[in-house]
């Protein structure tokens, strides 16, 4: 305790220097990484910076002190000191303010000190916003400790959703989370974030999940469409995996995202937002309602193809809408695929080939025919779909693990389950992002291959047990 009070008498001295607003006049004057003066921009006044970077430093150094300690209480001391007077002194005002402020937060008894505590965790994170492009500028290129407004955004959501229950009052519903998540990916995407937790992507969907439990029929398409982009984002953040060179570092990315997207599967899953019925009845009136909508139009078709419902007037519909508006690959593979049904095969082909000339790169075509291959497969074109799936691995080598996962259901469809447990190794060796989703699919093939083993035994003593049976009355029969 004696050094916290030396350096808050240290501190009392400073409290009449100018404030933030008087900054701008040093951006471009002084170093923002440099270790001797990366204290003093957060308090810049007349004096010399080396006098100002001394005070603020020594509180920053008893406010780490006091957070190895997990000392909170004296900790927020030196912390609400640093925040009011020295905001942009460093980030970890903020990361292990936010610690502190939750440790507190769960022990304390008091609702009313709950309340100011969580109110200071809130506005910790709207100051950190305000100040952002500072408190980066102290940070060099690459290092632990820049964010974005959108890495902050949905960091306080989170921070929100795990202490404001009890305290934030009625403002803490459902609504409220969901939307404060809804903001914060947005905004990482808009920003071309690439680490956005697993964990965040999944507490989002699972509170899309509650708003969709509340009102099916209002929140179903939203959830569908939560479901795609949350789904999509976990894929996203999974690719890294493959840039990774260290394979240790790639398993970590693999089990920061790989259970999430394992998650939102399965609740996606028991939902039966999916119900085929439940989507046509939805969607026919809103594409006639939209068929000069292009981007709903596409939206359409990307929920129904994702719920095994390209098979469907209502797909067929948007997809012609949609082609004769603006010919894309993905109206193209509709149309490709409403003439299959027709039986006009010679008219799919000329889609499908029209859907690969509109996409721009291989990897594009790589997709497009891995959606070649989806349809047929959902079609028993078995043959067909290991032509596609080959051909998609020729445009793009980095879709040989989920190429695999497809010609593993395909060999399991035909009954070929050593084929297919094969095909589920080779899927995880090719593509570290698809280990995990390739050891389920074998344990479910093995269920499967067990189940097909018991029933053919037992056919096998059913028809033995009617040949004998025949055979004794044929026998009889003579005499």
């Amino acid at each position: 305790m004696k050094f916290k009070k030396i350096f808050i008498a240290m501190g009392a001295a400073m409290l009449a220097l100018p404030t933030f607003a008087q900054y701008e006049k040093y951006e471009g004057k002084v170093d923002f990484t440099d270790d001797e003066t990366r204290w003093a921009i957060a308090y810049i006044g007349d004096e010399e910076l080396s006098d100002t970077a001394k005070t603020v430093s020594g509180y920053v150094t008893m406010m780490q002190m006091h957070y190895n300690g997990e000392n909170w209480a004296d900790m927020r001391e030196n912390w609400k000191w640093l925040i009011t007077n020295a905001p942009i002194a460093t980030v970890s005002i903020y990361a292990r303010g936010a610690v502190m402020l939750g440790n507190l937060i769960k022990a304390e008894t008091d609702v009313t000190k709950q309340k100011e505590y969580f109110a200071e965790l809130m506005d910790l994170f709207d100051t950190r916003l305000k100040y952002l492009k500072y408190l980066n500028a102290t940070v060099a290129e690459g290092k632990r400790g820049r964010a974005t407004e959108g890495d902050v955004l949905i960091a306080k959501a989170n921070y929100y959703h795990i202490y404001g229950y009890g305290i934030a009052g009625d403002d803490y519903t459902h609504n409220t989370i969901y939307d404060m998540y809804a903001k914060g990916i947005a905004k990482i995407n808009e920003e071309g974030g690439r680490e956005v937790k697993g964990a965040y992507i999944q507490y989002f969907f699972s509170e899309s999940y509650e708003l969709y439990k509340v009102d099916n029929d209002y929140f179903r398409e939203q959830f569908l469409n939560d479901y795609l982009s949350s789904r999509e984002v976990c894929d996203k953040m999974l690719q890294l995996a493959k840039e990774e060179t260290d394979r240790d570092k790639a398993q970590q990315i693999v089990d920061e995202y790989d259970r999430p997207l394992a998650v939102i599967e399965q609740v996606f899953a028991e939902s039966g937002a999916a119900n085929r019925e439940q989507l046509i009845a939805m969607y026919t009136p809103k594409v006639e309602e939209n068929k000069t909508n292009l981007n709903y139009l596409r939206s359409a078709m990307n929920v129904l193809s994702n719920n095994e419902c390209d098979d469907t007037d209502v797909y067929y519909t948007a997809a012609k809408y949609a082609y004769d508006i603006e010919p894309t690959y993905e109206s193209a593979i509709g149309m490709a695929q409403y003439s299959k049904k027709e039986g006009q095969m010679d008219e799919m082909l000329t889609y499908y080939n029209k859907a690969l000339e509109l996409c721009q790169t291989d990897k594009t075509r790589g997709r497009i025919c891995m959606n070649i291959a989806s349809s047929l497969i959902n079609g028993k074109q078995y043959t067909g779909a290991q032509v596609y799936l080959d051909r998609a691995t020729e445009y793009d080598s980095d879709l040989a693990g989920q190429a695999y996962m497809k010609k593993a259901a395909v060999y399991t469809a035909l009954g070929q389950y050593s084929e297919a447990l094969a095909c589920c190794t080779d899927a995880a060796e090719a593509d570290i992002t698809v280990s995990g989703a390739a050891t389920r699919l074998s344990d479910k093939i093995k269920s499967v291959q067990a189940n097909a083993a018991a029933n053919a035994k037992a056919q096998a003593a059913y028809d033995a047990y009617i040949a004998q049976q025949k055979a004794e009355e044929d026998f009889w029969g003579k005499k």
